[in-house]
């Protein structure tokens, strides 16, 4: 079992920090934040930073790395153990169309953050 305790990345105060063993090889997860764990997991996917992105979770997501490193590092540091398997963002160039009065496209335009 591996042990974590991870510091909330939000300063708000309802956010604590997130205590738990994890048993990579059974999905086991104990202690204090163990039923906060388990209940994210249960949700199907987490978001990923950047924002919008989204994490869906594998058929097991308490026996993967990544998912278990998706759902720490949505409010939390993650640990050194996790932070390489957190899920990478691919990031999709976007583009917005002006739409004439019918609906046809008049201009097209890359979004820039």
């Amino acid at each position: 079992m591996i042990a974590f305790n991870c510091k909330p990345l939000s300063a708000n105060p309802s956010v604590e920090p997130l205590v738990f063993e994890w048993d990579e090889r059974t999905g086991a997860v104990t202690g204090p934040s163990a039923d906060l764990v388990k209940e994210v997991a249960a949700d199907g996917g987490v978001p990923l930073h950047p924002a919008p992105a989204w994490h869906p979770f594998g058929a097991e997501p308490l026996k993967s790395r990544a998912d278990v490193a998706a759902i720490i590092g949505h409010l939390h540091q993650l640990p050194d153990e996790l932070a390489a398997d957190y899920p990478a963002v691919e990031e999709e160039a976007g583009v917005v169309e002006i739409l004439d009065a019918e609906g046809r496209v008049v201009s097209t335009s890359d979004v820039v953050f």
